[in-house]
């Protein structure tokens, strides 16, 4: 009996094991990402909804600040907003030093690493459906002929941009939404970029799986 029941429990560890992974391609997660900067400060936004709005959390990171002394270091403020609450927190990553033997391996498999990244690179992009893009900036100098130049160039940049999403991933956007202001009564600098796009978790799983393994096999050279 005690055999037997091992060999339920085992079976049932399987079925849940496959029945989660077939939730996996089936569900989608929809993500909001919006970064704003006006004038020296940024701001980014990001939103993650699923299961049709069963689960759903919002981060805020407004700050990012770097610390060369004792190597670099990124710290941001962090704000969740989910069902069960609002939790605030702050987190902070030391960037570790590397070691020369370490870079050295690791530089002599590089041409096969960027091979294999650009594959799993594009790989990744095609799964990515894209919903919405809204890209809106304002920017004024003191001279009017600096600030023209200046509006000129964003919207280079808007293109070069747009048609670079067109190629990597799934567009789904009828008509994005895209505006230069120049401002040329006043000084000062604003962006503000929203992209919403839905990505299948199992896809995500997948390509993250293949990255390591590819990451594993280009360090043992």
């Amino acid at each position: 009996m005690e055999y037997g029941g091992v060999w339920v429990r085992v079976l049932a560890f399987f079925l849940a094991m496959v029945l989660l992974i077939l939730i996996s391609f089936v569900f989608k997660i929809q993500v909001d990402f919006r970064y704003r900067r006006i004038q020296e400060e940024d701001h980014i936004d990001i939103s993650f909804r699923g299961f049709n709005g069963l689960w759903q959390a919002n981060y805020q990171i407004p700050t990012l600040q770097l610390e060369w002394e004792k190597g670099p270091q990124l710290e941001f403020e962090q704000v969740a907003e989910s069902k069960g609450g609002v939790r605030k927190t702050t987190t902070k990553a030391r960037v570790r030093y590397l070691r020369l033997e370490w870079l050295s391996r690791l530089w002599l498999n590089i041409p096969y690493l960027l091979k294999h990244f650009n594959r799993v690179k594009r790989k990744f992009y095609r799964g990515i459906h894209c919903k919405k893009i809204h890209w809106k900036v304002e920017i004024g100098y003191k001279d009017a002929c600096h600030t023209a130049i200046a509006a000129g160039s964003f919207w280079a940049m808007f293109g070069y941009a747009l048609a670079y999403l067109y190629k990597q991933v799934t567009m789904e956007v009828k008509s994005p939404v895209i505006e230069v202001i120049p401002q040329f009564k006043k000084e000062g600098f604003f962006c503000d970029v929203q992209c919403i796009f839905h990505l299948r978790i199992g896809h995500i799983i997948l390509v993250g799986l293949t990255l390591l393994r590819t990451f594993k096999r280009g360090r043992r050279g």
